[in-house]
């Protein structure tokens, strides 16, 4: 079992955080989000295993209440 999140740093650490805090399982949170996406989906992100499309992390972020700082993990040069 993964810890909890005290003090996120990346999207999906304040998302695993806001769905503990509303004590909701992940296909409760994949279902409120609303997008489409599975619990094993919610689960990835959580684990760093894979990322949020722009599209959904566009509703994270709205969903979070606030500009969760997001990585770009494309390099320009």
């Amino acid at each position: 079992m993964r810890r909890y999140p005290a003090n996120p740093k990346t999207l999906e650490e304040h998302l695993r955080k806001k769905r503990i805090d509303m004590q909701l399982s992940m296909t409760q949170l994949a279902d409120l989000l609303g997008l489409g996406v599975s619990d094993a989906a919610i689960e990835k992100w959580e684990k760093n295993q894979n990322r949020p499309t722009k599209e959904h992390q566009k509703r994270i972020v709205e969903f979070l209440g606030f500009e969760a700082p997001v990585v770009n993990t494309t390099s320009d040069s």
